[in-house]
């Protein structure tokens, strides 16, 4: 189709907002959807907790389902928007999540949208939802699926337009891209974003290195890469790459840029006249998205997926699934023993603004939910004798009245549950957006400079505990807050995230024991800022529990539970490269189990982490009940990278470690002299 096509009809399909050329049928079609924890901006849709929860899982079974029920909820207002002849924003079937990089530094505000520090982890759950957005049709696709932003961009968001990421070869390759390359080459995923920023001196829309040697070249990409959203006049007036805009526009689609978000692209014809790029060009990308388009189904009747119907949006099936995810994602920080609680077995008092803050349940990039279930009417439910007062703002001052109100009702209350923490409106994409409160008093531009609650919050929970009464923090964060402060002086600590828009309802099951707590830490949660490198070195330097050197206040996979459960068996099988591992639940209850398997390298092997995360398996456990599981390794799992970014293998003695975050430590070693330190791919050796 594309070969058929003028220059001017071709590069009005390389932009998001494609038009229609009715001399060949083809409609008008929005590129640009977004589903980072549900079907955003369109509408009722079942919103999902952020990202961030869903990492703390540590389940791709869980996220690929997730996925698949979006892709489903997609389906059904892109179906009903095509009976309409609506072809708007936001009703496509492209979307562009999920967002793969790597929360490298606690002050980025858009770490929430991610799946945490660790390259496996983020690969692991990233493949998932891709290969749940997409489906399993040998012939068609359900949604496509994009992952962003490629590549090394985490923060600060107010550079985000000018900022230049330098990286070493073995940083790029060990921890920025792993999880981009699992996306493309395991999940097959349709589309890659560019991100805003430099990598290593070209803009990453842009980029000949990043969209054609390591995606296409290398990895075998085969489907559409997209600038994210006005990032082609960043490479113009914010890089300085060229003066010329036509000129501009020809540079990102010469390296690779097939389609635009943004208006640039508008000027390709003038490209063309003007030789800076050929037409030839804007035929391979126009088939590229057409190829795409095609795979949706766009172009035929037969798709079964256009019998997907509004019925099929936010059912009932689909909200109590996003409890349920919800609840897996909690993480228990801190617990005497007061939880779980008896149902109807005392006062309790909630407050807090969080408790009712619809950001702090929503994230960002969310849907409009049919129902809210927040956490003073989930516990309403559970606990008769139960009252909220709002007690302190976000960040703003409250009256007189209201402080005299929270102190009165304290005094009255056995159980006071203070719903702390932040909302998108202050963490999240430059100062949480128009699509997210619009705040940011918490930092600059949506990054935060602190991991101290805002001082109102510590202000009222110092006068909480001058009373003497049982305290529960319930924490609505996208990262890691100080908790320094109240671990030895509160009774409980929940890590809530952004839990989504019942994720009341699944605050209230954990808290009075219909679940157990499962979730485990997908970022280190570390003491201070001041521990940190600044927030503009990309070094991994000192950065994630993997080449962090100090004290945190709870590492990476770390998370409570109501079960403690027993190691019966951790043994490794060199021959077969096989993990044995048999877990018991000695509790009086059910519970979920993770199992995190952990490989540190020999002890001579230079600059390598202190350890990576190679495996992780959730799995059910009943009470009484003991669990057999297989872990088969591959060669690739004991591949490090060395300091010019090859793929080596390094012989010596490695380090088998499983942890729970919980209860459960245990190690094997083994020796691999079966062959000199050899390279996977040609390159000079450490």
């Amino acid at each position: 189709m594309a070969k058929t096509l003028s220059t001017l009809e071709l590069a009005s399909q390389l932009r998001h907002a494609s038009k229609s050329i009715e001399r060949l049928g083809v409609k008008a079609y929005n590129w640009w959807n977004e589903s980072l924890h549900g079907v955003a901006r369109a509408g009722i849709a079942t919103v999902f907790p952020q990202a961030i929860a869903m990492a703390a899982t540590f389940d791709a079974d869980t996220v690929e389902q997730v996925a698949s029920v979006i892709s489903t909820e997609a389906r059904a207002k892109y179906n009903e928007s095509q009976k309409k002849g609506d072809c708007g924003i936001y009703k496509g079937l492209t979307m562009w999540s999920p967002n793969i990089n790597i929360f490298r530094d606690p002050r980025w505000g858009r770490g929430h949208e991610t799946y945490g520090e660790d390259p496996y982890l983020t690969g692991l759950l990233g493949a998932a939802y891709v290969r749940g957005l997409q489906g399993t049709d040998e012939k068609y696709i359900k949604t496509a699926a994009c992952v962003k932003h490629f590549a090394v961009h985490s923060g600060p968001e107010s550079e985000r337009h000018t900022f230049n990421a330098q990286v070493s070869k073995k940083d790029l390759f060990e921890t920025y891209l792993p999880a981009f390359q699992t996306a493309v080459e395991d999940a097959k995923v349709c589309g890659v974003m560019g991100a805003y920023n430099r990598l290593n001196g070209e803009p990453c829309c842009a980029s000949p290195t990043l969209m054609q040697t390591i995606l296409r070249d290398d990895w075998g990409f085969r489907g559409y890469y997209v600038s994210d959203c006005s990032a082609l006049l960043d490479v113009v007036f914010k890089h300085r790459a060229t003066l010329s805009p036509a000129k501009g526009a020809a540079m990102a689609l010469n390296a690779g840029c097939d389609l635009e978000c943004g208006v640039l692209y508008s000027l390709l014809p003038v490209s063309v006249a003007m030789g800076y790029t050929k037409k030839e060009t804007l035929q391979k990308s126009a088939a590229r998205l057409f190829s795409i388009r095609s795979a949706l189904g766009m172009f035929d009747e037969t798709c079964p997926y256009h019998a997907i119907s509004p019925a099929e949006n936010a059912t009932a099936a689909h909200e109590d699934f996003a409890v349920h995810v919800a609840e897996q994602g909690l993480v228990l920080l801190e617990n005497d023993g007061i939880l779980p609680l008896k149902p109807n077995a005392q006062k309790i008092l909630i407050t807090g603004y969080n408790a009712e803050n619809d950001l702090a349940y929503l994230g960002n990039y969310f849907g409009e939910p049919q129902k809210f279930c927040k956490v003073p009417e989930a516990f309403r439910e559970e606990n008769k004798e139960t009252d909220y007062t709002l007690g302190f703002s976000l960040y703003k001052e409250i009256s007189k009245d209201q402080k005299a109100e929270l102190f009165e009702k304290a005094k009255a209350a056995d159980v006071i549950f203070v719903c702390t923490g932040l909302d998108s409106s202050c963490e999240g994409e430059e100062a949480g957006g128009i699509f997210a409160g619009g705040g940011g008093a918490m930092g600059k531009q949506g990054d935060r400079e602190t991991l101290d609650l805002p001082q109102n919050q510590k202000e009222t929970i110092e006068m909480l505990l001058g009373l003497g009464k049982k305290i529960v923090l319930l924490n609505f964060s996208g990262g890691c807050i100080d908790f320094r402060p109240y671990k030895n002086r509160v009774n409980a600590i929940l890590q809530c995230w952004y839990p989504g828009a019942r994720g009341g309802k699944a605050i209230a099951n954990v808290v009075f024991g219909k679940t157990s707590p499962s979730g485990k830490l997908p970022v280190t949660f570390y003491n201070s800022i001041q521990d940190l490198p600044d927030f503009t070195d990309y070094r991994m330097e000192n950065r994630t529990y993997r080449y962090f050197k100090g004290e945190v206040q709870y590492p990476f996979g770390y998370g409570l539970s109501y079960c403690n459960f027993d190691l019966k068996e951790f043994s490794y099988n060199e021959a077969e490269k096989a993990v044995k591992i048999q877990v018991h639940n000695p509790s009086e209850r059910d519970g979920y189990e993770v199992l995190e398997l952990f490989l540190s390298y020999p002890e001579n092997a230079k600059n390598q982490p202190v350890k990576k995360l190679i495996r992780a398996k959730r799995i059910f456990l009943k009470q009484g009940e003991t669990a057999e599981v297989s872990l088969p390794l591959t060669e690739k799992d004991f591949y490090a990278i060395n300091e010019n970014g090859d793929t080596v293998y390094l012989k010596g003695k490695y380090t088998l470690s499983l942890s729970d975050g919980q209860s459960i430590e245990a190690t094997s070693t083994f020796v691999e002299n079966s062959a000199e330190t050899k390279c996977i791919k040609p390159c000079v050796l450490p």
